[in-house]
This record gives structure tokens, sequence and C-alpha cells, in this order.
């Protein structure tokens, strides 16, 4: 099997598969593979908002103390390779489609259908993971916890990160029956971390599975952190006394760090290695600073409510310029109470839908944006949008609304300068 033929393969199952009431058919398909999962440590992220950033501080800090470390996430920004990664290094294609071949046999020969691509791309990755022999795969779910296929594995460690409304027409309408998902990935006498700012619903249903499990639930102490000093791209801290720096900024990073830090605490980690993983962590398009010529732009892939009231307030309290933003969203999100959490800051907005075919149409962000703020117009391109931005010499310049959109803007602002 070619790379190619990989994709066609992947790309021929859907982004859900058939509806899931169990981890059965995922277990089979693992069965016939041999249980890769079971030949390496795990740490399992669960959570609406900061799993990447978590998961990137985690395998970092477990990185800089020597250990050979997987890491499966998603989406990816640049290439789907991205997903599977040993040491910060992309699974090769060879590789990517030699494995991809022996999960189309086990699936075959499972007797079921209906996969879905991450099930397809988990099987891969886990099978990565063993044929390379990793100490430890930091590993995030897909959607929920529950019912995601993830949660075949035994982990060492469970985090559950920020909880908020996302997904609503999978995981329930409620904080409550949101956490219920990501509680799932909760075992017996598996501690647990989980963030320190949530909300007092989510965390009733986390505190209520540790109890039933006799799991140790650690929160991280809020008030044993000390901001130092934070900007547009570096953030100075202390927490339990000892120093930090990320250039991963924001305040809702400060929740991800503590969630972070304590989570390698309970992996036995050192200080100096979890103060070199924060360090060197960084996520693209996660209010990731990109020059284009003579324009710098800040790309952030705020997709829900949560992860855009996080970007609106670091926009407000650290730019001190206004704030024009270039933005595009998926229809399957709640784009509408994403929007009305950014509009707020901004001084002014460019539309594109150009990015994907499950874009919301531009005239309908227009419209909807144009009640809210003055300055809004739309763009037939992402290139264009991102050259009106351009124009805007007197402003900070934001893309987001949609990681595949700053995945997108990434790719062109790399490649070609769009100053005019």
């Amino acid at each position: 099997m070619t790379y190619e033929q990989a994709m066609t393969y992947i790309n021929g199952f859907s982004r859900s598969g058939a509806p899931v009431t169990d981890l059965i058919r995922f277990i089979i398909l693992m069965k016939e593979l041999g249980d890769p999962q079971d030949n390496f440590k795990s740490v399992h992220i669960a959570g609406t908002n900061g799993k990447g950033s978590v998961c990137e501080y985690i395998s970092r800090a477990l990185r800089a103390s020597g250990k050979r470390v997987g890491r499966f996430t998603s989406p990816y920004i640049t290439c789907i390779e991205e997903r599977i990664q040993i040491n910060g290094k992309n699974i090769s294609r060879p590789a990517f489609a030699l494995l991809c071949e022996r999960v189309k046999a086990a699936a075959e020969k499972s007797g079921f259908t209906g996969y879905s691509q991450f099930e397809i791309l988990c099987a891969i990755g886990f099978l990565y993971f063993s044929t390379e022999q990793v100490d430890y795969a930091v590993v995030e779910t897909g959607i929920g916890g529950l019912l995601d296929c993830t949660n075949i594995l035994d982990p060492v460690l469970s985090v559950i990160t920020s909880i908020g409304m996302d997904h609503t027409d999978i995981l329930g309408d409620t904080i409550e029956k949101i956490a219920a998902h990501k509680a799932g990935i909760i075992k017996p006498s598996v501690p647990c971390v989980t963030s320190p700012d949530q909300p007092p619903e989510a965390l009733k249903v986390i505190e209520d599975k540790c109890r039933e499990f006799s799991v140790k639930l650690v929160v991280p102490e809020k008030e044993r952190l000390k901001l130092l000093h934070m900007d547009m791209c570096d953030v100075f801290f202390t927490y339990k006394g000892q120093n930090f720096h990320s250039i991963m900024s924001g305040k809702h990073q400060l929740n991800n760090l503590m969630c972070a830090i304590e989570a390698c605490e309970q992996l036995g980690l050192k200080y100096g290695d979890i103060f070199t993983g924060i360090e060197k962590a960084s996520l693209p398009a996660r209010m990731e600073r990109v020059q284009s010529g003579r324009t710098v732009y800040f790309l952030d892939g705020a997709h829900n409510p949560p992860a855009a009231t996080a970007c609106a307030e670091m926009l407000s309290s650290m730019s001190g310029r206004p704030v024009y933003a270039v933005i595009g969203m998926l229809s399957r999100k709640n784009w509408r109470g994403t929007l009305d959490k950014l509009l707020p800051c901004l001084s002014g907005a460019v539309f594109t839908d150009d990015f994907s075919p499950d874009a919301v149409p531009r005239d309908t962000l227009i419209q909807y944006a144009g009640e809210k703020i003055k300055d809004v117009s739309g763009a037939d391109s992402l290139s264009d949008a991102l050259a009106i931005a351009a124009k805007r010499t007197d402003c900070t310049l934001i893309v987001t609304g949609s990681l595949y959109l700053a995945a997108k803007a990434r790719e062109l602002l790399l490649n070609e300068s769009l100053d005019t």
C-alpha cells in the first residue's frame, strides 16, 4: 500500500463512523492487531479546551526526562501525519502506509464495518507506538471520553482539562452530561488530574466518579500561582514556589500549565525536566505569532465559545491596540456563540468561507456580525482576507474562528508575503 492508497482508504470512512454505543468494534480491531496499546505506558487526556496544550507540555517534559514519547492528537494543522508523532517527529509516510495496510487487513478480518476515520488513525497510532517501543504515549480523546475509542487504554494517569459546551449534539446539552462523557476516562486506581477552572457542575461529576472508583483526584491550587509577567508571546510565573516560563501565553494557559505541572509531578518527573518541557512547548495556530513580510498576524483556532472567550480576553488585556480579525467558521460548530464572545473585542473583521466545504457562508457571518460591530466586510478568498487585514497597520491582526482556517492561513503566510 502506498501513502496515496492509505489516504484513499482512510478517506473512505466518515468522520464519525456508525453510531457508537460501546467500544466493542474497536476492541476487536485492536485484538486483531495484537493489542498494541498494552505495550506502552499512556497518559490519557480528555476535555473541551486545552487538551492540545496540556498534551504538548506533558510530552515535552517526558522527553526532557529522557523518555521516548509518542503523541496522538487531533486535528492536524499541516498534514495528517502530525497526529501521530514520536519525540516531536511525525510518522513517516512509508511507515504510515505500511501500518495502514495492517490496520486495513485487521479491520476486514474483524467482521465490523462502519469504522470512523478517527478509529483507523488511532489504530495506526497505537500500532506505531508499539512497533517503535515508546516509553509513554500521551493520547488525546477525539470527542468525549466514555465512548471514545482511545478509552480502551489502561493509562498510568488520566487528565481532564477545562470542560465547556461543545459537541452538544453528541455529548448532551448540559455541562453535567458533557462532563459525564469526559469523566468516562477515569479508571480504578489510576490518578486523575483536572483543570483548576472546571465549572462547579463539571467538577462535581468528576469528583463523584473518582470517589466511586477510589481514585486520587488532583486539582491544582490556584492560590499558589503567582504571575510575574505576561505579554502576547511570553508568560513568566511561579507555581508552588518554583519558577516557570512559557511562550504559550494567555490567562487560559495558566490553568493548562498548572494542570500539566501537577500531571508531570504525578508521573514522578523532576522540576528541571518539567521546567524545560514547559519552556520548549509550542503549538501551531494557538495564539501563534506569524510574520509575513512586514505584517504580523496572530493565529488562534478558537472554534467554540470557551476558546473564543480565552482568545478575546488575551487580545483585550494585552494587545494595547485596536484588534482587526480575519474570521471563518464551521457550520457544525456553535458559530453564533463563538462570535458573540469574539466580537466585543474587535474594531472590525473580514469574513471568508473558502477554507472548507463546511464553512458558514461569509454573507451569513457578515449579517450576524454587522448587528454588533460596524466595520465588517467579506472576501472571496482567505488570501484576499489576509491582504485586506494587512492594510490595517494600526491594528493587532488575529486570524480565528476555526483551526482549519488558521491552518490554511498559516500555510499561506509562511509561503508568501501578502504585503501590498
